[in-house]
């Protein structure tokens, strides 16, 4: 298959999703906030049934939807598995070991993440007996999906062997991205997330995108701060993405995007790239602002939706290479940046933008599918401008700090340039 984006903007064609969410964010919800990175209370039923009708939404616009969490289970087949449980009815009893060891020692973080949450109404042993009921019941439509071997492999390798659940791994944007006709693997920045890249890499062989893998392997970056746009490639620096990643992205496709006349521009908050190298797990502020998807989205090809304050708040860098030497050079602030382009910014207050109104999905053709639609004007002048708005509503999902954008990675868009 062949990967192909120049621009956010344009028509979409084919996306790539990991799949619903399972046991592995069961198990996260007995984490604290600090180390699951998700909000305190998240309903992974109701999150997987929007999942599912974000899918619907997709595929209805006819574009192709690849499931790397489907690749992998037919990966796993005829792998051997170190310590793989002998039999569903052992992969049970190791999960509710590991949730009740969960429960034991993060108990008290629990209490106070549901407190600091206003969610007084529910206890750690209310999220402990939900999480107990509910793994039988997405193990039984897992084996229903994937066959006993299949669901006892699966979620073996996704739960419990590695130290901790790989509960956002359905964050399927996060992993990889494309850059022109590469497939950017990220390298993330907290350690419960990074073994998502291994696998995500073996999915993407499966599929067939092989050959356009680039690895990345000095600093962090993940796919959240990355978008085609006007004829840049702008990566977000700050709370997860480093800009010691992306002078790495230019040595490694640098060439590749000046031979297409696109520029890598670095959008660089300083503040928080110091403080997510200083801090031992993520804050209020970085979580609400992680990704340049969280503030900033293109909508047109002269018109972007953002939250302002946070623009302001970043620089933009040019990244160049010459003779093997990384160059960069500051072009002002991101917002000085793009009106230096014509670009208009459609701008979104801060309860808007903490709603997830950048996280929307562009299809391209002025048709987008928003997370939620409880953003009203937004919603409204984004009809009101001749964009056809779907709405995914996903009130659970975005539990875990992402909306549609954050769950979809774009593998190929249509070229209207030359298409």
């Amino acid at each position: 298959m062949n990967a192909h984006i120049l621009d956010e903007t344009h028509p979409l064609e084919e996306v790539l999703v990991w799949g619903e969410p399972g046991i592995e964010a069961l198990l996260g919800q007995l984490l604290p906030q600090s180390r699951s990175l998700f909000r305190s209370y998240y309903e992974v039923p109701r999150a997987r049934g929007e999942f599912a009708c974000m899918s619907a939404l997709i595929k209805n616009e006819g574009i192709k939807i690849v499931r790397a969490k489907d690749a992998t289970a037919e990966l796993l087949q005829d792998r051997f598995i170190p310590s793989l449980p002998a039999s569903i009815h052992d992969l049970k009893l190791a999960l509710r070991q590991r949730a009740d060891s969960y429960f034991d020692i993060y108990r008290h973080a629990k209490q106070n993440d549901l407190t600091k949450d206003s969610l007084f109404e529910i206890t750690p042993e209310d999220v402990y007996n939900e999480v107990n009921r509910d793994m039988d019941m997405i193990l039984e439509q897992d084996i229903s999906q994937y066959g006993e071997q299949g669901a006892l492999r699966l979620n073996y390798l996704l739960s419990l062997s590695k130290p901790w659940p790989m509960s956002n791994i359905f964050y399927g944007r996060d992993q990889s991205q494309v850059i022109g006709d590469r497939v950017v693997l990220s390298s993330l920045r907290w350690n419960i997330r990074k073994p998502e890249v291994r696998i995500f890499k073996d999915a993407l062989h499966a599929l067939g995108f092989g050959s356009a893998i680039t690895d990345i392997r000095e600093g962090t970056i993940e796919g959240g701060d990355i978008a085609m746009f006007d004829g840049c490639c702008f990566i977000g620096v700050g709370a997860r993405t480093s800009l010691s990643a992306v002078k790495e992205v230019c040595r490694q496709i640098g060439d590749s995007l000046k031979e297409k006349n696109i520029q890598l521009i670095a959008v660089v908050n300083k503040r928080q790239e110091e403080e997510s190298n200083f801090f031992i797990s993520p804050t209020s502020e970085h979580m609400q602002v992680m990704h340049l998807d969280m503030f900033w989205i293109p909508l047109a090809p002269d018109l972007v939706m953002a939250y302002t304050y946070e623009m302001d708040q970043r620089d933009a860098v040019l990244v160049t290479q010459e003779k093997g030497r990384i160059i960069t050079e500051k072009l002002g602030s991101f917002r000085e940046f793009l009106r230096s382009r014509e670009i208009e910014i459609f701008e979104v207050n801060e309860a808007e933008q903490k709603n997830f109104a950048t996280n929307l999905l562009n299809l391209g053709d002025k048709r987008v599918i928003a997370a939620l639609s409880s953003n009203p004007r937004v919603n409204a002048e984004l009809e009101k401008r001749g964009f056809t708005v779907k709405y995914a509503e996903l009130t659970k999902l975005v539990d875990g700090y992402g909306a549609v954008h954050c769950l979809t990675a774009p593998v190929r868009r249509k070229n209207q340039v030359t298409d």
